[in-house]
């Protein structure tokens, strides 16, 4: 541990939680009606959109609406239990079977998504100590057949995605911090700057998104020093969407015009908002209570919603479970920690305990370990 201190003297990660979740309330509400019945003073438990809930739960004939001498109440009307219809692993409703071929039976079940990403035709899937080859990947049947193999060779999907923003729901922005001479906010230029640079300040975004992403190739790995070999599917997987909640950020021009000209690559500048996107994810599970890979992010010079280089931060859960939100709401301090990962870090271009990531669809192409440094710098308004 390069940090001890941020460890042990700490403060303890954040518990967050969305009861409003829209995936997963009309379920909720289904369940607590099975249990006991339901009030107009329930809003205070499941939220604003609980009147909605129970009125879409009442026509689709869930919920079965009654006038009483204490008032309206709500009583589930379904024939089955609806608490042994909800997943307690996923709210995806579609699942795919791993099948051991010469074993004929199941060995595991994945959710749709990531069954599309871990057992992909060829793919190399480990479960319980045994190495395993996907043989055949049938959606049509919901399983995937696989077979025992002794090979040492290990794959990673490569994925296309995609962000469409929906709606957004709230914003910010972030003053940057000015270098001490004053130079960096242009004090000595008033608000038109004579170096062309706009007014040191950050725009945040918290959002409903739609990711899409397909997967279309993979990577094969024959070994730790492998630079890995690119291999196409037969055909495209289906393609999968995600509406959830994410958190982003555009990078001011005159910063954006900085780390290009720090570099001379073409792939510079994307290389950069690409690591500080991974090392900002890295650091979520400092600050709230989530594993790594229940965040996901996606970075582009370009972006249409935006029409400016951008980088998103999204709950990896249909809804959102309010981890974008939590970073959204800690984003200058977040902002500040990874410039210091970075700086600390004593790799020279990149390591995983930095700016690459185990669970990136790209294979961690570009990474620019330098010039997120530059980024992160310019945004903390020390830049040279």
């Amino acid at each position: 541990m390069a940090h001890p201190s941020a460890f042990f003297d700490g403060e303890p990660e954040q518990a967050v939680v969305n009861p409003e979740n829209e995936e997963l309330l009309p379920d909720h509400v289904r369940s607590a009606a099975d249990e006991s019945w339901l009030t107009p003073d329930d809003d205070r438990y499941f939220g604003e959109t609980f009147p909605t809930v129970v009125a879409d739960l009442e026509a689709e004939g869930d919920l079965d609406r009654r006038n009483t001498h204490a008032g309206i109440r709500w009583f589930y009307a379904g024939e089955e239990s609806p608490q042994h219809g909800m997943g307690l692993r996923t709210i995806d409703d579609r699942t795919i079977r791993l099948r051991d071929r010469l074993r004929g039976e199941t060995i595991a079940t994945l959710p749709f998504g990531d069954a599309l990403r871990d057992v992909h035709p060829d793919a190399i899937y480990h479960h319980q100590g045994r190495t395993y080859e996907v043989a055949d990947l049938d959606l049509d049947r919901s399983r995937a057949m696989l077979e025992s193999t002794a090979a040492t060779h290990y794959t990673r999907a490569l994925t296309d995605k995609g962000v469409t923003v929906e709606d957004d729901l709230a914003e910010s922005t972030l003053e940057l911090e000015p270098e001490p001479d004053g130079k960096a906010n242009g004090e000595d230029h008033g608000d038109d700057r004579s170096d062309g640079r706009d007014s040191p300040a950050l725009p945040i975004r918290f959002a409903t998104v739609t990711l899409r992403e397909r997967i279309g190739s993979y990577m094969r790995y024959d070994g730790p020093d492998d630079d890995g070999t690119e291999v196409l599917l037969d055909e495209p997987l289906p393609e999968t969407r995600l509406r959830t909640k994410a958190l982003y950020f555009t990078i001011p021009p005159a910063i954006e015009a900085a780390v290009r000209a720090a570099s001379d690559r073409e792939a510079g500048f994307a290389g950069a908002i690409h690591a500080v996107e991974h090392a900002l994810i890295s650091l979520f599970p400092l600050e709230l209570l989530c594993d790594r890979r229940d965040i996901g992010g996606l970075s582009t010079p370009l972006h249409p919603h935006t029409g400016r280089s951008t980088v998103f931060v999204y709950d990896g859960y249909p809804g959102g479970v309010g981890l974008a939100r939590g970073g959204y709401e800690d984003l200058e301090a977040m902002l500040g920690r990874t410039r210091e990962l970075l700086h600390s870090c004593p790799c020279e271009s990149g390591c995983p305990a930095c700016v690459q990531s185990p669970h990136c669809g790209n294979a961690n192409r570009p990474l620019d370990k330098g010039l997120a440094r530059v980024l992160l710098d310019e945004l903390a308004g020390e830049g040279d």
